[in-house]
C-alpha cells in the first residue's frame, strides 16, 4: 500500500487557508477547493460528495480540482489526515496543560469544538465504519500515537497522583468514547438551536459537556454499584 502523504498541516482548526495565506491575500484556487471540499465532505460524507459540488462551491471547474488532486479519494484522504493530525495534535498539547481524566476530556472537547466542520467529517467517517481512517493508520501507524498518549494520561500512567479513573473502566474504551462523543456534540452544536429559546454559547455548551462526560447524569448518592445488565 502506498503511504498517504498530506500536503498541508496546520496545528489548529483547519487551517489550510490560515497557514497558506498572508493577511489580505486573495485565496488561491487550491485554498478555495480545500475549503469547499471540507464543507462538501462535512455535509455529505465521502460517498455523497461530488467533485462537481466541490468545484461549484470553490467557483471553478472540475479540471482545476484534478490539477491539485488525482481523484476525489486522494482529496478526501488528505483532508481526513489533516483533520485527524491537527485535532489529535491539539489534544496532546492540551493534555500537557492538565492531569488525568479532566485534562483528557477537556482536551478532546476543546480540539473538536475548535473545528466543528472537521468534527463532522470525522463523525461521518465513523458512521461509514472508518475505512479511510483505517487505511491511513495502516499506512502511517504513528497517527495512532496521540490516542495512546491520551490513554496513558487518562489511566494516570503519565502522571502519578492525577485524578483516578473510576474502577472498572477500560482506559482505551474511555478515550475512544470521549473522542467520539466530543466529535459528535461539536458537529451537532448548530443542530441544537431549535430546542432553545436563545442560542447556547459555545463556552456554556463546552462546560455542560465537560461536566456530563466527567461525572455522568446521576448524583453521587444515586450511582449504582454496577452498570445495567447487557441487552439480550
Amino acid at each position: 500500500m502506498t503511504a498517504v502523504k498530506t500536503r498541508y498541516y496546520v496545528p489548529c482548526v483547519d487551517a489550510f487557508v490560515a497557514g497558506k495565506m498572508t493577511p489580505g491575500a486573495k485565496p488561491s484556487i487550491a485554498d478555495r477547493l480545500w475549503e469547499a471540499s471540507r464543507a462538501e465532505f462535512s455535509l455529505r460524507g465521502y460517498h455523497g460528495a461530488r467533485v462537481q459540488g466541490i468545484a461549484r462551491r470553490a467557483g471553478c471547474n472540475v479540471a482545476l480540482l484534478y490539477r491539485h488532486w488525482a481523484s476525489k479519494r486522494a482529496l478526501y484522504l488528505e483532508v481526513l489526515r489533516t483533520i485527524w493530525s491537527a485535532m489529535l495534535g491539539n489534544v496532546v498539547q492540551l493534555i500537557e496543560t492538565g492531569r488525568g481524566a479532566p485534562a483528557v476530556v477537556g482536551a478532546y472537547l476543546d480540539a473538536n469544538l475548535r473545528d466543528p466542520l472537521g468534527a463532522q467529517i470525522i463523525i461521518r467517517e465513523f458512521l461509514d465504519g472508518g475505512p479511510f481512517l483505517n487505511e491511513l493508520f495502516e499506512a502511517e501507524p504513528e497517527l495512532v500515537a496521540p490516542v495512546r498518549r491520551a490513554v496513558q494520561a487518562i489511566s494516570g500512567e503519565a502522571a502519578p497522583g492525577a485524578p483516578a479513573l473510576r474502577p472498572g473502566l477500560d482506559p482505551t474504551l474511555v478515550v475512544l468514547s470521549v473522542g467520539g462523543l466530543a466529535a459528535l456534540v461539536a458537529s451537532a452544536h448548530e443542530a441544537a438551536r431549535p430546542f432553545f429559546a436563545q442560542p447556547v454559547p459555545a463556552e456554556v455548551w463546552r462546560q455542560h459537556l465537560y461536566d456530563l462526560l466527567l461525572h455522568g447524569v446521576l448524583g453521587c448518592q444515586d450511582q449504582p454499584a454496577g452498570g445495567p445488565p447487557p441487552a439480550a
